[in-house]
């Protein structure tokens, strides 16, 4: 099954997470996720030094090239440089830290207004839903993220993350492993997403594209967007094809109506 949308069927709707389903502030997040995170490594490292390799593995997962998973990047980064931290104990330590603090979090996201209903309206017309996010982080902490968007009940088809992908936005690369994993073709898929960079991207294979407008109030790319050249206000210069844009509720009206 699948939506008519241009005289095309469209399979699957891909979707960005961060700042398409729900709103928040990316570095300051990002200075909340080191807080909660360095107890549990405060017998390597100083907070200081926590902090940086952190944000050094993170973009090292970021650029990943396909060799090894974007956890494998990630923490094989991380205690390159720490010969008595092994590679068991770091995602050990991690996992305990989601297991344990990460849900905390939650409460710096604001869930965008429409989203679930959305996603609801899609996958009861049989189109399957894809939550596209950044595969940054590993699986738990992506299942907790998606507990904070009330998603985590619905029948998806996958979300991606750090166990599942070898390649990050805004990679043709990531989007390609996504096709392979669905066997649907290009034009089969729509993908939407808040970024012209990251998640337009998409378009270099052929996939329908829709911009998500960013509430500039409550959501702010930060320094880890950047690092890909992703910003808010390159909309208009995104050398990205952007087939249309506007919000969750233009999203829906232009998946089912044209």
């Amino acid at each position: 099954m699948g939506v008519v949308h241009k005289a095309l069927a469209i399979k699957a709707l891909l979707i960005d997470f961060d700042n398409t389903l729900v709103l928040f502030n990316e570095d300051e997040f990002l200075m909340a996720y080191a807080k909660l995170a360095y107890p549990y490594f405060t017998d390597y490292y100083d907070e200081s030094t926590f902090l940086q390799k952190l944000l050094q593995s993170t973009l090292f997962e970021i650029h990943n090239d396909g060799q090894q998973l974007n956890v494998e990047a990630f923490l094989n980064n991380f205690i390159a440089d720490t010969p008595d931290l092994t590679y068991d104990e770091c995602y050990s330590r991690f996992h305990t830290f989601y297991t344990e603090m990460f849900h905390q979090l939650g409460d710096t996201v604001q869930v965008v207004t429409h989203g679930r209903t959305l996603l609801e309206q899609v996958i009861n017309a049989g189109v399957q839903v894809v939550i596209a996010t950044n595969p940054i982080f590993p699986e738990l902490a992506t299942r907790i993220r998606l507990g904070w968007a009330n998603l985590d009940d619905l029948d998806i088809a996958f979300a991606t993350h750090a166990e599942n992908m070898s390649y990050c936005k805004p990679k043709i690369q990531y989007y390609q492993a996504i096709l392979d994993r669905l066997g649907h073709r290009p034009e089969e898929c729509l993908m939407a997403g808040n970024d012209p960079v990251s998640d337009m991207a998409a378009s270099e294979l052929g996939i329908h594209t829709f911009l998500v407008d960013l509430d500039q109030e409550k959501g702010r790319l930060g320094l880890l967007s950047k690092e890909i050249g992703n910003s808010a206000k390159k909309t208009v210069t995104s050398k990205y094809r952007i087939d249309a844009r506007g919000t969750l509720q233009d999203l829906s009206q232009y998946i089912f109506n044209g």
